[in-house]
């Protein structure tokens, strides 16, 4: 195995969009997550969560159904909206966590350290996207399916009794690489890059499309963005 411990570039803080008119609801970015960041297998763990929406009542989460049959998508009646870590600038689980074991880096991934945590879980009751995710059971990878490349903030093997989240695919982003979701996107719908690069992709989406952010009165002022590209 390869434990980096890469740290953050200068000049770089990394943002994500979500263009909501091509995700299909395909749950590849799902999958691809589970196996980039070695997330139990038993009990199961899924930083990405895909929520189905009826185009008749918009964005509703109160009827958005994460179950649905992936087999029978897209369909033509609902939209789909991935959420996972919305990366704030503003996160308040970082500001709950009583013994430093949580932070944002210098390039806006917000990290845990494993052996650092407590599991209290007071960064998932102040997460208000339900991102965070702790682990009750003894998690299980099959050795077969490890993935040897790892970063000491990101997918390395989590114990049982702390909490794990996206981190933006840390051990892969430091190394010049997309996330695994954005890699495995079959419709392109998932855009990353640097937020200071003024001639960025991610630049571009956000002079040029109009985007928006879950739950924006909140004030945690996410670097996830959605958009519609059409």
């Amino acid at each position: 195995m390869n434990v980096s411990a890469l740290p953050a570039q200068a000049g770089v803080v990394f943002g994500y969009a979500l263009d909501l008119s091509r995700c299909i609801g395909c749950r590849r970015c799902v999958y691809a997550c589970v196996k980039e960041n070695n997330q139990s297998r038993d009990p199961q763990i899924q930083w990405i969560r895909v929520l189905e929406m009826q185009k008749s009542k918009g964005i509703d989460f109160k009827e958005a159904n994460p179950y649905y049959d992936p087999e029978r998508v897209p369909d033509p009646d609902h939209f789909y909206v991935p959420v996972a870590c919305q990366q704030c600038r503003n996160p308040q689980c970082t500001t709950v966590c009583p013994v430093g074991a949580t932070w944002q880096e210098p390039d806006g991934i917000v990290v845990i350290d494993y052996d650092w945590c407590i599991g209290c879980r007071c960064c998932m009751a102040a997460c208000p996207y339900g991102a965070r995710h702790f682990n009750w059971g003894e998690p299980r990878v099959p050795g077969e399916e490890l993935n040897p490349d790892m970063h000491i903030l990101g997918n390395r093997p989590r114990p049982r009794g702390v909490v794990e989240k996206c981190t933006f695919c840390v051990q892969r982003v430091r190394a010049g690489r997309y996330p695994a979701c954005v890699e495995i996107c079959p419709v392109g719908a998932r855009k990353f890059g640097n937020l200071l690069d003024p001639e960025g992709e991610l630049s571009r989406i956000l002079r040029e499309k109009r985007v928006f952010v879950l739950k924006n009165e909140l004030n945690t002022e996410p670097k996830f963005y959605y958009f519609y590209g059409i």
